[in-house]
């Protein structure tokens, strides 16, 4: 059985269509509904979903989609659609299991029986309880991995403040798309930021490229996501060649920005 709904992202839906027409939103939804119910959209099918003057339309949002053996996705509601089949298998399972599996109490018995074996006297030693050396589950799973990344997150000295990067731009949209991008490197090239300082020196090199212009930065950022891009290049026109930059001369930032900078490296 088909499913007949998919998930609606309202702060990255509204970043990614920020730069369309009501008229582009309409037809984008369209082709997202029919993409999810047919599980795709036969290139010659466009037209006839979209009505006349669909041309432009589709001049304006195609780079939304990509396009295998004459049908095209949107890739992020292919991901979309994976994820909420493997969870509903996942939960066929569990329920075939009889829910969640049961606590193994298989430490328990062997501490035990080793205590037994020993012939422990209780008024002689302290009493031991065999729970506390039985592993919780989960407790200690990949802590290495997370020992290093724990401790930046706590922040210096115990002070429990959590470091977060400066953006170049305050505004909800650019925060916004600056999290789509850093879940789009982590979904699609397993990469995610080790630390504030990389994460900052990221920020900056965008403003750079976007010579000091949210807009373009926003672009840049839709650029790299649809082309599959790792990193941030200066925006193309239709042509592939290179559009010139909204501003001339050096990158100038606001004066709140170069401060709080300041202020993180003064901290160390």
């Amino acid at each position: 059985m088909k499913d007949p709904a998919f998930p609606f992202y309202a702060q990255d839906f509204l970043v990614g269509t920020m730069h369309m027409t009501f008229e582009e939103i309409g037809a984008y939804i369209k082709l997202l509904a029919y993409q999810w119910v047919n599980l795709g959209i036969p290139k010659n099918r466009i037209g006839s979903v979209l009505g006349s003057g669909w041309e432009s339309i589709w001049q304006s949002i195609s780079d939304k989609f990509i396009e295998k053996e004459n049908v095209f996705y949107n890739e992020r509601l292919e991901i979309e659609r994976e994820k909420r089949a493997q969870f509903k298998q996942k939960q066929t399972e569990n329920g075939k299991k009889g829910g969640r599996p049961k606590a193994n109490t298989t430490n328990d018995q062997s501490f035990n029986s080793e205590l037994e074996s020993l012939n422990i006297n209780k008024n002689q030693n302290p009493i031991i309880n065999p729970k506390q050396n039985q592993k919780k589950p989960l407790e200690y799973e990949n802590e290495s991995e997370y020992e290093n990344v724990n401790a930046v997150e706590k922040g210096k000295e115990g002070t429990g403040e959590k470091p977060i990067a400066v953006y170049p731009f305050e505004s909800e949209a650019f925060s916004g798309q600056w999290s789509i991008w850093k879940q789009y490197r982590a979904k699609e090239h397993k990469f995610r930021f080790r630390s504030v300082m990389s994460e900052q020196a990221a920020l900056a090199e965008l403003g750079t490229l976007a010579n000091g212009s949210e807009t373009n930065a926003i672009a840049i950022m839709h650029q790299s996501i649809a082309k599959g891009w790792k990193g941030f290049f200066e925006l193309k026109n239709d042509h592939g060649t290179t559009k010139p930059p909204a501003g001339k001369g050096k990158v100038q930032y606001s004066d709140d920005f170069k401060r709080k900078i300041a202020e993180r490296l003064r901290s160390g």
